[in-house]
């Protein structure tokens, strides 16, 4: 009976959590629906050269957003790197309101670390126009459920998650990257089981975006046996704890694919257990590390189909990495 009325508590807060999430995303009349994530763009404020460098990526960012014309934009974190932040905000935002293409941002691990607090920034994304964000109860950015209606708007046909991995541990002697609480998982068991609930006992095809990856990314890359494709020339760096997020999504049914930034010099797409676990394309300029050529991933959904074409959009139009994650495979595709 305890867990009866226990898993009655969890439900009833993740629906109440859900009715808050903005609406209004739809697959096009061709049956696709087209993202643009954008990693760790690093705009910093600081110098006239590092004002020269956020240049050069607000240019690319109008230029993917032209060039794919997507339906949504996911910025996964380390947005703002630089003091006064507040300035270099708002500039993003009035770009990303003048595209008039709807978006959702995550924070990273340096997001907070100028002069603007987490409160602050989210006070000024669910703010904008344009903005998928909306307020936790703490005030910063809630994890937000993206539910995407089919072509005819009747009900949804896929779902998206936007979540926040937080930044460092907040325990005493343990160091290192967060993770993500254990109320977070429970609250995406929650959606997820819903929304297979109301399709009909059948998982919708969802998607996660978070900046930290999972511990999952490391041993999955490290497995030769996985299929494949992209480039990890550096170190994975996951949250120092793993709180079972992956198992979580695995159980689901209905998590396909998770995309991430925080490694700048990692692009790589590696299936895991039936999951796609993935990078975007740093897509920042030289005011923070970066070896691989800027750009962005783009994800093509397909209406009524459980999987995603992907491929890395780099700032010269090149397109590299075409593959078609399905059934737990990677299928390179000409590009």
């Amino acid at each position: 009976m305890k867990r009866v009325i226990a898993w009655s508590c969890l439900l009833l807060l993740s629906l109440s959590r859900s009715a808050a999430q903005p609406q209004g995303l739809r697959f096009a009349a061709d049956g696709t629906f087209r993202i643009v994530q954008f990693t760790d763009t690093h705009l910093d404020p600081r110098s006239p050269e590092r004002l020269a460098e956020a240049e050069k990526t607000f240019a690319r960012i109008d230029r993917i957003i032209r060039t794919e014309r997507p339906d949504l934009l996911v910025f996964t974190g380390d947005v703002v790197t630089g003091s006064p932040a507040a300035g270099m905000w708002q500039r993003l935002l009035d770009t990303l309101s003048r595209r008039e293409v709807p978006y959702c941002i995550v924070l990273g691990n340096h997001d907070a670390e100028q002069d603007l607090p987490r409160s602050e920034i989210a006070r000024r994304v669910t703010s904008a126009a344009g903005s998928l964000n909306t307020l936790g109860t703490t005030g910063e950015l809630a994890d937000v459920e993206l539910p995407v209606l089919d072509s005819t708007a009747r009900k949804p046909a896929a779902v998206l998650y936007c979540l926040d991995s937080h930044d460092y541990s907040t325990l005493p002697g343990i160091k290192g990257y967060g993770w993500f609480e254990q109320e977070q998982i429970a609250w995406l068991r929650g959606r997820c089981a819903a929304r297979t609930s109301e399709n009909g006992g059948t998982p919708l095809p969802g998607l996660a975006f978070f900046h930290i990856p999972l511990a999952e990314y490391v041993t999955a890359w490290c497995n030769p046996g996985n299929p494949r494709i992209g480039r990890a020339a550096e170190k994975e760096c996951p949250g120092v704890l793993n709180p079972g997020m992956f198992a979580a999504m695995a159980e689901s049914r209905s998590i396909m694919g998770t995309f991430t930034g925080h490694d700048h010099d990692i692009d790589y797409l590696v299936a895991e257990q039936g999951i796609a676990l993935g990078y975007g394309r740093f897509s920042g300029d030289n005011t923070t590390y970066n070896n691989l050529r800027p750009g962005a991933r783009i994800i093509v959904l397909n209406e009524g189909v459980h999987g995603f074409e992907t491929w890395i959009r780099e700032d010269d139009g090149r397109i590299v990495d075409h593959v078609r994650f399905e059934g737990g495979r990677i299928i390179r595709l000409k590009e």
